[in-house]
């Protein structure tokens, strides 16, 4: 698996959207919505993964879903992270007693098509 940074993306056009009644706030669309400041917060050390599975299916993760990682973060126990596993890397939830398992980088966004 290959990590790539992604060049940025910027919507053009972001507004909010009802779901049932129509918002009176109709007309008075926000600025336009940046990704990579909402996603990103260490462009450094933001890397990208694209998932190949379903085996964290319940954590949100399904396959072609795209991680956002950070490698400047230090995980917690219970968070998600990239570990070499074996000489691989997958993502898994870091384990409270991890002393055999190498991070890589901390999970710090899950985007998934619908």
């Amino acid at each position: 698996m290959v990590a790539r940074v992604f060049p940025p993306l910027i919507l053009r056009r972001f507004e909010s959207i009802a779901a049932g009644f129509p918002s009176p706030a109709q007309g008075y669309e926000d600025e336009p919505l940046d990704l990579n400041a909402l996603l990103i917060r260490r462009p450094a050390a933001t890397f990208f993964f694209r998932v190949q599975g379903s085996a964290l299916i319940r954590d949100g993760i399904r396959d072609g879903s795209l991680l956002v990682v950070d490698r400047s973060i230090t995980p917690r126990a219970g968070q998600l992270v990239v570990a070499d596993v074996d000489g691989v890397r997958e993502v898994c939830r870091l384990p409270r007693s991890a002393e055999q398992l190498v991070v890589w980088g901390t999970v710090t966004a899950i985007i998934t098509k619908v």
